[in-house]
């Protein structure tokens, strides 16, 4: 009897360690929306080295971050765009080579141009804008993130670009990073004075740069579909009062400040498969506004 009860026991150890010997890896099952499991963990966080996944922490639960941020990844990275993570998306995650969302040190091009004289307008980049991010750029990028309130690790980010692209010149109110308004302008005060009045009118009202004539449609992230992440990696679902166009960046860098006739002082945050030569997307926070801007010829002015 006494043999007997101890087999069982022994067969009940490892009935309950069998769990914990197999456990399920990222791939093995398609991953969408509602789910909630080790795999969308596994998820999150290859996201998150990649720069997509914008939340504080993974969590294991797949809801409209998590999705928004699988959805950026498949766009950029060519892929069907549904924010369902199947197969293919699983492949991609997993190459070292597919596109990341950040910007750091030893990338170049027109993305780190529009990074560059982001900073240089808030009084972090005394350098020339040259489209290489090198020592100098790093080491803006990491006072800015000190100063917001944000991880200080030198990467440009969604994180940090939240942080530039706010419409109030702080911190963008993202779950756990908003940073005090005061902290910035206490710190920052002189440089950036002048630059931000522009909400108020003062440098609207005289732009001064090159101006472009240009076809202007509007476009919003509040509809159906709608991932709502432009393709610096700023939310405008998270930040509705945004002023941003999508452009094309062979005709405007991205980060570049312009003037918009008719609709004020905006940074040229995203692009768009039909935003070629000489057009723009205005966005609105509501599709009404999107549709009663409708398709109109406009000046622009660049403004760095």
């Amino acid at each position: 009897m006494l043999k007997k009860v101890l087999a069982v026991g022994a067969m009940a150890g490892m009935m309950f360690s069998s769990p914990l010997v197999s456990h399920a890896a990222l791939g093995d099952q398609t991953l969408k929306k509602g789910m909630q499991h080790n795999d969308v963990k596994e998820l999150q966080q290859k996201l998150m080295d990649k720069g997509y996944f914008q939340y504080k922490e993974t969590t294991g639960y797949y809801g409209d971050i998590t999705k928004e941020a699988v959805s950026d990844f498949q766009r950029k990275n060519g892929l069907k765009v549904d924010g369902v993570v199947d197969e293919d998306t699983v492949k991609a995650l997993k190459n070292p080579s597919s596109v990341s969302n950040l910007l750091k040190e030893g990338d170049r091009g027109h993305d780190v141009s529009g990074l560059q004289s982001e900073l240089k307008d808030r009084g972090y980049y005394d350098y020339t804008v040259d489209g290489i991010f090198g020592p100098i750029t790093l080491n803006a990028v990491k006072m800015f993130q000190k100063d917001s309130g944000i991880r200080v690790d030198g990467i440009a980010g969604p994180e940090t670009f939240n942080a530039l692209y706010h419409e109030a010149g702080t911190a963008a109110s993202k779950e756990n990073h908003e940073a005090p308004a005061e902290k910035k302008n206490s710190e920052r005060p002189a440089p950036k004075k002048d630059s931000q009045t522009t909400k108020k009118g003062t440098a609207a009202k005289a732009p001064e740069g090159k101006t472009l004539s240009v076809e202007a449609t509007a476009y919003t992230a509040n509809c159906s579909g709608c991932s709502g992440v432009t393709a610096t990696g700023m939310n405008l679902k998270s930040n509705p009062n945004a002023k941003v166009i999508a452009v094309d960046p062979n005709v405007i860098p991205l980060g570049t400040k312009v003037y918009v006739e008719g609709y004020g002082t905006a940074v040229a945050a995203d692009t768009g498969g039909a935003i070629k030569g000489n057009r723009i997307d205005v966005f609105m926070p509501s599709e009404d506004q999107a549709n009663n801007w409708g398709r109109k010829q406009v000046n622009i002015t660049i403004l760095n």
